[in-house]
């Protein structure tokens, strides 16, 4: 911009060549732009949100798990037992380290390292149960 002494508008560089109005809106698709980049690998991973969203299944020695979420301050992982297949969601199925959880059976549930929110319970198994109440159902189930 080049400033005058008052008597007339201020004038565009000679560069310049878009209004202000412009590069704002331009700004403002571009911000969009990189926030929906951002936001996609979410969203993809986690399914969405809503009815019918996808679930990542597991497969440890022939049992089918799905996973759900939990309070992460509830759960205590075990040790390493054997290794999982992952698959659902649009993922190709992949091997996973799988892990024990204190206090209940891998017949009814299993942890992995890399997902300290969510847990892989036996399919069918605390179907009702909401996150907060998953762990005590799980221990019941395995008693």
């Amino acid at each position: 911009m080049t400033a005058t002494n008052g008597s007339g508008p201020l004038r565009r560089a000679p560069g310049s060549r878009l209004s202000r109005r412009s590069r704002l809106l331009i700004g403002a698709a571009v911000a969009l732009v990189i926030g929906a980049v951002l936001v996609a690998p979410i969203v993809i991973l986690t399914g969405g949100s809503g009815p019918g969203t996808c679930t990542l299944a597991l497969t440890y020695k022939g049992r089918s798990y799905v996973a759900r979420a939990i309070v992460p301050s509830g759960i205590v992982q075990g040790v390493a037992i054997g290794v999982g297949v992952t698959s659902g969601c649009g993922t190709s199925p992949a091997n996973i380290g799988v892990r024990s959880l204190l206090g209940v059976k891998p017949a009814s549930a299993i942890g992995i390292a890399t997902d300290q929110s969510s847990i892989y319970v036996q399919r069918g198994l605390c179907a009702a149960a909401v996150p907060r109440a998953l762990l005590a159902c799980l221990k019941r189930a395995s008693s």
